[in-house]
């Protein structure tokens, strides 16, 4: 009977990696033709970009450069950046950078404009990033709101690519975000955000509903203010996927896109235990996810407690199950880096990155239940 359960769930395991496989060819074919039919739109609609900080010293220069680097007209871009209380130098820094915009732009009208907005304390019950959002949309003058990280930065073509994922009956998208390589640490976050960033888009491809990545979203204005926007919609502690829900009852239909025009990069995790928060705040957030999801987040850690059992009663086999599941996974996040125009990684990074998964998945579940407040950004949840 113990037999008979463990095959059954490493069996559910590989027919969902089978199905992704299968999936991914069919966003490359999808993809490849809606390449083809966008086109750089005839008239630049305003655009108000949110960025979030807080105690981002290191990062938040390299950010906003990204943006005024964007490849649209600077007249049409608004910067809202809310400093959420840092008690570094991420404002003198903000600060610095727009006095070094306004200089190099005294002579050009048509420049970008960008605001530092100080977030205070109120009474709303908001936390965190939700809060930081329910007070930049007060100043946001555009017609789409996009949103990222300051430790984020973008391409050029990313405001752009963002625009050309909506079409006139979606009120919210979300790019593709990979983290910063820098080092063995750095690669292995690198390879998991793909996997599963690309696992999140291909569910959004086959029709259900999934979330937005709150570093690299963008939404009409419309559809963001008829939820509410954050100011009434009730906290949660990951806000992205929030909103994203919210906007999707609201009748609006969403859209998860995987191409280089997309690609954004975030700054990696430095240490395990801060990993491991991160993990489960995602997981605390998603709480309020369907029961299909969890019954996915199931099959994905349970594959990791079951293996290591089935290598005891029958190594043959275990080995056999995880080489086929290693293959699968090789193969699919080979193809997602194709799709982003990234070089995959070599084989051996494929090796260490399964430790990583192992490690990683086997922690984070234990972590998840330990009563231990979430630390994020040097605040308890």
């Amino acid at each position: 009977m113990i037999l008979y359960t463990l095959y059954t769930i490493i069996f559910l395991y590989l027919i969902v990696q089978i199905w992704q496989l299968q999936a991914l060819f069919r966003y490359e074919v999808y993809n490849d033709f809606k390449t083809l039919q966008n086109e750089e739109p005839s008239v630049f609609p305003q655009i108000s970009i949110w960025v979030a900080c807080r105690n981002e010293e290191k990062n938040i220069e390299n950010c906003i450069l990204s943006l005024l680097d964007l490849n649209y007209p600077k007249d049409k871009i608004q910067i809202l950046i809310g400093n959420d209380q840092s008690t570094d130098n991420t404002r003198q820094i903000i600060l610095d950078v727009i006095e070094q915009n306004s200089e190099q732009s005294q002579y050009n009208e048509r420049k970008p404009q960008i605001q530092l907005v100080d977030i205070l304390d109120d009474n709303s019950g908001l936390k965190a990033k939700a809060r930081v959002m329910a007070q930049l949309d007060k100043h946001a003058i555009g017609e789409y709101y996009l949103i990222t990280d300051a430790d984020v930065v973008v391409n050029p073509n990313w405001a752009l690519g963002l625009l050309g994922s909506l079409s006139n009956d979606m009120g919210v998208a979300s790019g593709t975000t990979m983290v910063k390589s820098d080092g063995i640490w750095g690669w292995l976050q690198e390879i998991d955000w793909a996997y599963f960033m690309g696992l999140l888009n291909l569910i959004s491809f086959s029709g259900i509903p999934a979330t937005a990545v709150g570093n690299n979203m963008i939404m009409k204005k419309d559809a963001y203010w008829e939820t509410g926007g954050y100011g009434k919609i009730q906290f949660s502690i990951t806000e992205d996927y929030k909103l994203y829900s919210e906007i999707c009852k609201k009748g609006w239909k969403w859209n998860n896109v995987m191409n280089p025009e997309v690609l954004a990069f975030t700054e990696k995790i430095d240490g395990f235990i801060p990993l491991l928060h991160q993990r489960k705040r995602w997981l605390s957030g998603g709480k309020e996810l369907p029961w299909y999801w969890w019954i996915l987040f199931g099959i994905y850690g349970l594959f990791y407690f079951v293996t290591p059992l089935l290598l005891v009663f029958n190594i043959k086999i275990g080995l056999t199950f995880w080489t086929f599941k290693f293959i699968l996974q090789s193969i699919q996040i080979n193809q997602i880096y194709r799709l982003l125009g990234q070089n995959s990684p070599p084989i051996f990074k494929h090796l260490i990155y399964e430790f990583y998964m192992f490690l990683v998945t086997v922690s984070t579940s234990i972590f998840f239940f330990l009563p231990a407040k979430t630390i994020w950004k040097e605040r308890k949840y």
